[in-house]
């Protein structure tokens, strides 16, 4: 076979090679990390009291009233799902409210007004919120952040907004690190100030999001919740869309199936979903072998696993998604083709009436005009 090598003067050990010229110090380390490559939670700015506070509230409350968002992607359910369910494991009788976004917001900005109504003893955002001090400020309760998105220079930090994010953190080497991650490394944190070790049940969950969210394949620090998290799929749901998508990824479980072959299903219910249909895929998330009635047709009513049934809603969500993609792709084709919009340097196209359809997928059709593009450039 004939092959053409990307970098010619690399005529040996080629993957070693590769590694080292994408930056790789230690490639030995990089292909197997261990646990030594996990940064210290100690490097994560206020995370020291940040997490002794949280674990104060819950511990001094005999029925603690916790408010959670879940940002609307991939990263955002994993982050709340993890989050929900180690405080559950801290302290059961907790009654958690999960605020789920109608579209593709994100953090408060579209749930403040009902939010503010609300007498939590504390409330979350995880995987958002760093730039929502503005809102934060008019809450009577302490407010956590764990986030991973820079700062404005503009936003304020309250005094009741407790902010752990690797970006504002100089210490923190990994700043590719993303909301499930951030929101593992604050249970991990808890868990020192509760001696307990429940942070470690959700490694799968936090791989699953960094890998959501597209966190950098070239951090050591992914690679092994990555490698650590795919080889210890503890949550029931992440099992069962495996199953659903086990010929697709030919039996391998890796950042590269993940993110091709679970990551799509879950962002395109989240994108055109129903609002029950999401909350069945928080349910499933965090309580997967909870009994709901089917939708599905021939058994609607019959008693089955949430984690069976959001499955199957996410496996509908995708091609409904797709269907509509490809509709309105063809439609802005025609537009561009129309009006010769190639020969200008930048892409604009005028929307009109006869073209309408969800911001929800404002990304994903940007993302197939360019790859279209490409096969015509």
């Amino acid at each position: 076979m004939k092959t053409k090598l990307i970098y010619p003067k690399i005529t040996e050990n080629f993957g070693e090679n590769l590694l080292k010229l994408r930056g790789i110090k230690d490639v030995k380390e990089f292909c197997n990390p261990t646990d030594e490559v996990l940064e210290s939670w100690q490097r994560l700015d206020t995370l020291y009291v940040c997490a002794s506070y949280f674990l104060k509230i819950l511990k001094d409350k005999e029925k603690p009233y916790i408010g959670l968002i879940q940002d609307a992607d991939c990263d955002g359910l994993t982050s709340a799902a993890i989050m929900y369910q180690y405080v559950k494991l801290v302290k059961p009788e907790t009654v958690i409210e999960v605020y789920i976004h109608e579209g593709k917001q994100h953090g408060l900005s579209d749930c403040y007004d009902v939010l503010l109504k609300k007498e939590f003893d504390m409330l979350i955002v995880p995987d958002a919120g760093t730039n929502d001090g503005e809102y934060i400020k008019e809450f009577s309760c302490p407010v956590f952040v764990i986030d991973h998105h820079l700062k404005d220079e503009d936003s304020i930090i309250p005094q009741n907004m407790l902010l752990i994010n690797n970006q504002t953190s100089p210490e923190y080497e990994n700043k590719q690190l993303t909301g499930a991650g951030m929101v593992y490394q604050f249970c991990r944190a808890v868990d020192y100030y509760n001696n307990t070790d429940f942070a470690s049940q959700f490694i799968d969950l936090a791989a699953l999001g960094i890998c959501g969210d597209m966190g950098s394949g070239l951090e050591v620090e992914n690679q092994y919740f990555w490698r650590k998290g795919f080889k210890n799929i503890q949550n029931y749901f992440f099992k069962t869309l495996i199953d659903k998508r086990s010929f697709s990824m030919g039996g391998e479980v890796n950042p590269i199936s993940v993110a091709f072959y679970i990551v799509p299903m879950i962002n395109a219910l989240i994108r055109v979903g129903t609002k029950e249909e999401k909350q069945r895929l928080f349910m499933a998330m965090v309580n997967g072998h909870a009994l709901v009635e089917s939708n599905k047709r021939g058994e609607k009513g019959i008693k089955v696993a949430v984690a069976q049934e959001s499955a199957r809603e996410c496996v509908n969500a995708k091609t409904h998604q797709d269907k509509q993609k490809e509709e309105i792709v063809e439609q802005l084709e025609a537009q561009i083709f129309k009006y010769d919009l190639l020969e200008n340097q930048i892409l604009f196209i005028r929307l009109d009436d006869s073209i309408q359809f969800p911001s929800e997928l404002n990304g994903l059709i940007a993302n197939q005009l360019i790859e279209d593009r490409k096969s015509v450039v």
